[in-house]
């Protein structure tokens, strides 16, 4: 009878180790396939996420090499030598700023769409040309065009020699950068310069060389650019006091895709390397400028973008590491090359605007008298 129990117990135990079996069995399986369907929707989101990213990214560089954009319509144009220049004879008006700083100025361009209040005509015999393109910051956020480093320098050497008539003109373009300085000048050359001078503004102009290439819409451009805006926006949380990152977007840049600083150096040299052929064939005199940020000019405001971007020192230095290496290269070429680091850095004043951090009127005042001072004119 015992026995019979125990045997009876056994088999109880075993059917019931069979059930939980059974039923661990069945729950896992269930799980399993529910965790499969949730991968598969999860993974099925992110693809149509990352499809409608990677599109609107494509649409937002097409149209704005297209110029559609609202802002580019009233001033811009495209060219198929410097793929985009100033439209001729027009008047556009700003005002923009905070309580503390506000700007009134108006963006007017001359007869072949720089931004000069004379047209350019026939060189006269005893005129010397001085041909400046840069990006946004040579343009000018200013309230007249005489303000501009250009104009500045000019004024000065009408005053100095009376025997010459210098003409300084001002073809700098917002959101020029290396391949846009080479259009440039062959669009231009015709207007016999007897100096080519390039201000590049060492804080984005690098970054922007990938943008400007053919392959603008590549699977590795499209996502460096969209980890670029999705880190920007997660950072500006702590970064509201900035409403624009001149300069501040190329650092975070490289800091994500470090070994793309020699990538853009390469493309850098390519590109002024042709200038240079050009410019020897042409007669020009070709002088290239390295304008910084404001984070490289002021100890203060350097500190405040490391902390709240949370950027390194290592990091924060890219841009004048960039420079520095250019610098390097410029000499080696027998390039000539002033940087305007040490005189911004110097001065007394702010150089920059708060708004936007594009160089003030002063900016261009000290810009233009060094210069003056700087570049050895011989007729």
């Amino acid at each position: 009878m015992l026995q019979l129990l125990l045997a009876t117990n056994i088999r109880f135990k075993y059917r019931l180790c069979y059930i939980f079996i059974y039923f661990a069995q069945t729950f896992l399986m269930k799980f399993l396939r529910l965790l499969s369907i949730n991968a598969l929707v999860l993974l099925l989101l992110l693809s149509i996420v990352g499809t409608v990213a990677y599109y609107s990214q494509v649409r937002r560089i097409k149209t704005f090499f297209k110029l559609t954009g609202e802002n580019h319509v009233a001033y811009l144009q495209y060219d198929s030598t410097a793929m985009f220049v100033h439209k001729p004879n027009i008047k556009v008006y700003e005002n923009w700023g905070k309580p503390n700083q506000k700007f009134n100025g108006e963006r007017r361009t001359n007869n072949l769409g720089f931004r000069e209040d004379h047209d350019i005509l026939e060189k006269k015999e005893n005129e010397y040309r001085i041909l400046v393109t840069g990006d946004s910051h040579t343009d000018g956020a200013l309230r007249y065009n005489n303000q501009s480093f250009i104009n500045v320098w000019e004024k000065h050497l009408n005053k100095a020699d009376s025997a010459t008539i210098y003409n300084g003109i001002n073809g700098g373009t917002a959101y020029y950068t290396f391949r846009n300085y080479l259009g440039f000048i062959k669009k231009y050359s015709y207007l016999k310069p007897d100096i080519y001078l390039i201000n590049i503004f060492t804080g984005n102009d690098f970054r922007e060389t990938f943008l400007y290439e053919d392959n603008r819409t590549s699977f590795n451009t499209i996502y460096k650019n969209l980890n670029l805006r999705l880190k920007k926006r997660i950072l500006a949380i702590g970064a509201k006091k900035f409403p624009l990152t001149q300069g501040i977007d190329q650092t975070l840049y490289f800091k994500s895709f470090p070994t793309d600083k020699e990538k853009a150096l390469v493309i850098a040299k390519k590109y002024l390397l042709a200038i240079k052929q050009l410019c020897e064939k042409e007669n020009i005199r070709l002088i290239v400028t390295l304008l910084p940020s404001k984070t490289e000019t002021n100890a203060s405001f350097k500190e405040e973008i490391k902390a709240n971007y949370t950027i390194s020192e290592k990091d924060i230095n890219t841009n004048l590491y960039i420079t520095n290496s250019l610098i390097t290269w410029l000499n080696t070429e027998a390039i000539e090359n002033f940087n305007l680091t040490p005189v911004l850095k110097q001065a007394n004043e702010k150089v920059f605007w708060d708004h936007d951090l594009h160089i003030n009127d002063n900016g261009h005042r000290i810009i233009g008298e060094y210069l003056f001072n700087k570049v050895i004119i011989e007729n």
